[in-house]
């Protein structure tokens, strides 16, 4: 197995959305209404607003290769805040989203250290991130790799409105 997580370009657009569209789909389609879903993910992946993303200067994105192939990717958005993380030098990790057959191999705890490094390297101190409150695998990796939650914050999309734990680490 050859893993590598390299810095995403423009070029990488639809790599993005791919991974985004799949992963998100994958993660919450038994919980949620097909619509909703269906709606949620056309918009937030769409090729034009992950292009505008890629293009912003406050996000940073990786793409992790297994043997070659996409198979997840990392987002990293500055000038982001939670209410419950005043006064703290923190930047968001908005995404880290890795293909359901391709769990299991390193690809988030690669994807999130090279975020870290990221992180350290432009000063800040604090990674923080929103993950649904009922995705216990996700929760589960990120108290295994040493976040603690502290707070909640509401998610809507579509007639549904979740809640997500924001969850923190000092780098």
């Amino acid at each position: 197995m050859n893993l590598s997580i390299r810095h995403a370009n423009i070029y990488d657009k639809n790599i993005i959305c791919a991974l985004g569209v799949t992963t998100f789909y994958e993660a919450y389609f038994e919980q949620d209404d097909s619509h909703d879903l269906a709606n949620y993910v056309t918009e937030s992946f769409s090729a034009a607003r992950i292009e505008a993303e890629l293009k912003d200067a406050n996000s940073t994105f990786f793409v992790a290769e297994l043997d070659g192939k996409a198979a997840g990717y990392a987002k990293l958005r500055e000038n982001s805040e939670a209410e419950c993380l005043s006064n703290e030098n923190a930047v968001e990790l908005q995404r880290i989203y890795v293909l359901e057959r391709a769990k299991g191999r390193g690809i988030g705890a690669r994807l999130l250290n090279r975020c870290a490094e990221t992180a350290r390297a432009k000063g800040y101190e604090t990674i923080w991130l929103g993950v649904w409150e009922k995705n216990a695998a996700a929760i589960r990796f990120y108290e295994k790799s040493g976040f603690v939650k502290v707070g909640e914050v509401q998610f809507p999309y579509g007639k549904s409105v979740g809640t997500n734990h924001v969850m923190k680490i000092n780098l």
